[in-house]
């Protein structure tokens, strides 16, 4: 073997120096400075790449904030209007009530007036009828004419008797 021959050793430890040292003096110069310099922009990169995923994350938490209080205005503001609603429907019925109340009252009222008012009317065209009545039946029974103020006396005379044995 060749590599193992003493006689080339020399030679072949210098050329591995040389070779190594030309290499080392490439790599130092050309190549690692490159990978030095995409590593560095890599890692710019994903530190880039992490603070604005930081950043997005950020927004979203925020936005999620402001949903969450937006939420929380439109469910009080609802609470309001249905409570305010729920008053003014109230407040309606309870006028639509009174107004009903009222309008009954009042029918009430007139229906009693007109009762009265036509009892009235009854009771005198009953007493006019009965005196007219006594009138007729008097003279028939005595064959003589009795005054109006007597038949009138008579009949107020009746009625007294009558409520009377109404009330015992």
């Amino acid at each position: 073997m060749p590599q193992f021959d003493t006689t080339f050793f020399e030679s072949q430890i210098f050329w591995t120096i040389i070779s190594f040292i030309i290499l080392y003096v490439v790599l130092d110069k050309f190549v690692l400075p490159r990978i030095a310099n995409i590593l560095k922009k890599r890692t710019q990169l994903i530190e880039e790449e992490i603070e604005a995923a930081h950043r997005q994350r950020e927004e979203a938490e925020q936005l999620k904030s402001d949903y969450n209080h937006m939420i929380e205005e439109i469910d009080s503001e609802t609470k309001k209007m249905f409570e305010e609603s729920e008053k003014r429907l109230t407040e309606e019925r309870n006028r639509m009530m009174s107004e009903w109340n009222a309008e009954m009252e009042r029918k009430k009222r007139d229906f009693l007036e007109d009762a009265e008012a036509t009892q009235r009317k009854a009771i005198k065209e009953i007493r006019e009828q009965s005196a007219d009545l006594v009138i007729a039946a008097t003279e028939q029974v005595l064959h003589e004419r009795i005054g109006k103020s007597d038949a009138n006396k008579a009949i107020e005379e009746s009625i007294a008797e009558l409520d009377k044995h109404k009330n015992n």
